[in-house]
């Protein structure tokens, strides 16, 4: 019972990182062929999204979306969280893809981690411990291989893309320290979910003005429902569920599967050529992932 419960959960969090992983190279694509904003794309995907959580949690869970907004300090949260964590983070990582490329963006979202063990490290005024000494290492070569590929005096790729990708994991820290307390007290389902569509609404003036100006086709219609649906809902809820049966170390160390399959995706179909030194900085990123799943002691937690 015990392994059925663990392969259910091993196939939970790989299809959903493979999900969020695959959105990242349709993205890519979008932007290669239909030339539409960012913040377009961010707004669009935001709010359908967020509207189809709060969906989600109302038809199996049953109880009134509103009860978050009861209490004024968790409502104050959810609104941090939907601007500094939901809207940053959604802006920031197709922003990277859009100056860069899924492969890249999605690696560097990767160091999420290391800004976590910073903020812990000057909050509570502690040194790192020795592994999280090693994850920063590591994430620092990496980063910097991908984006010099080892010419040391030149930088390889878009200093936009290279900015966003690691705005892209400041943000990933946000969305995991800001609604720790909002996630101890409510479903996943229904912070996320106004978190998507609260931080969607600064953005909607954007989507009416610039929409006119689109060129809607069926291509463009698909991507988005692509990167909303299977990017956004199916990712978000599989990766969710499968921390009910998986401890979240393993499902943390899975998620790799995200810059995995954007990483094949992006050279199978969009003809992206990796160096040697841009696998190597970007396994370095992964195996820094890795490190941060090692049970240690006295770990900032």
């Amino acid at each position: 019972m015990a392994d059925k419960r663990r392969w259910i959960g091993l196939i939970l969090v790989i299809v959903g990182s493979i999900s969020w992983g695959a959105s990242g190279t349709v993205a890519d694509y979008m932007f290669l062929t239909q030339h539409v904003p960012v913040l377009w794309v961010v707004g669009i995907r935001m709010f359908l999204a967020g509207i189809l959580l709060l969906l989600t949690y109302k038809v199996t869970v049953g109880g009134s979306i509103f009860t978050i907004w009861h209490d004024k300090s968790q409502a104050s949260l959810l609104i941090c969280f939907a601007i500094f964590g939901m809207l940053m983070s959604q802006f920031s990582y197709l922003s990277a893809v859009r100056f860069g490329n899924a492969a890249t963006a999605t690696v560097l979202q990767f160091t999420t981690p290391v800004f976590i063990i910073i903020y812990y490290s000057i909050s509570r005024r502690k040194l790192p411990v020795r592994l999280d000494v090693i994850s920063i290492i590591l994430a620092v070569v990496g980063t910097y291989l991908l984006a010099t590929k080892g010419d040391f005096g030149s930088l390889t790729i878009s200093k936009l893309g290279l900015f966003f990708g690691i705005c892209a994991g400041i943000a990933g820290a946000n969305c995991t320290l800001i609604p720790i307390k909002l996630l101890n007290k409510y479903d996943p389902r229904l912070v996320c979910g106004w978190a998507m569509l609260l931080g969607s609404l600064p953005i909607q003036p954007i989507v009416v003005i610039d929409t006119p100006h689109i060129n809607i086709n069926e291509t463009l219609i698909f991507e988005l429902i692509f990167i909303t649906i299977v990017g956004t809902m199916i990712a978000y809820l599989f990766y969710v569920a499968s921390l009910n049966y998986l401890e979240p170390a393993v499902t943390g160390t899975l998620s790799s599967f995200e810059p995995l399959t954007a990483a094949i995706l992006s050279v199978s179909f969009l003809h992206l050529k990796l160096t040697f030194v841009e696998v190597i900085g970007g396994l370095l990123i992964l195996m820094m992932a890795f490190v941060q799943a090692l049970p240690q002691k006295n770990k900032l937690e």
